[in-house]
């Protein structure tokens, strides 16, 4: 009896250590999560720090492995950057605060849109900024991982800012 218990023991952790080290695995690396719930949790977690390390200390790496190869960014001013062009011009940024909320999470198959907004403060090539942006972006699934395919933002006014005051009739 004890032989045949210990057998069964043994049997049973061989047959569950896979399944237990897959489960510890995606609590590592969340980038496997495959529920709506914790989807969002992990898109919208991951583009908040990954904004913040840009924005505000200019880190790069994160930015860097969470970005496709050819990725797009379409800036406030309607200039579109290739993803080495916003790697290097980092030093172009001078921010003392950034706050994001997520607003939209949309979840098609393999691809994720966030919107949402960024409240900024500090400078832009010299420029004063401090200001709240709309932003976008565009997360596709390659592989198991996600990354970011591409992303705009740009600044929420008013909209006699854009197009004048409404004429009267």
């Amino acid at each position: 009896m004890i032989k045949s218990t210990i057998a069964f023991i043994t049997l049973f952790t061989l047959l569950t250590m896979p399944v237990l080290a897959m489960a510890q695995n995606t609590a590592k690396n969340p980038e496997t999560y495959t529920s709506a719930e914790n989807l969002e949790e992990y898109l919208t977690g991951l583009y908040s720090e990954l904004m913040k390390e840009y924005i505000l200390h200019h880190n790069t790496d994160l930015y860097a492995k969470h970005t496709m190869e050819d990725y797009l960014l379409v800036v406030e001013i309607g200039i579109i950057e290739d993803r080495e062009l916003v790697l290097t011009t980092v030093e172009n940024l001078d921010f003392t605060s950034v706050t994001i909320e997520n607003e939209e999470f949309l979840h098609h198959g393999d691809t994720v849109v966030l919107i949402g907004t960024k409240d900024m403060k500090g400078r832009i090539m010299g420029y004063t900024i401090d200001a709240t942006m709309r932003y976008m972006s565009v997360f596709v699934q390659e592989e198991g991982r996600w990354k970011m395919l591409s992303g705009s933002f740009s600044p929420v006014v008013h909209p006699g800012v854009l197009y004048g005051e409404p004429e009267e009739s």
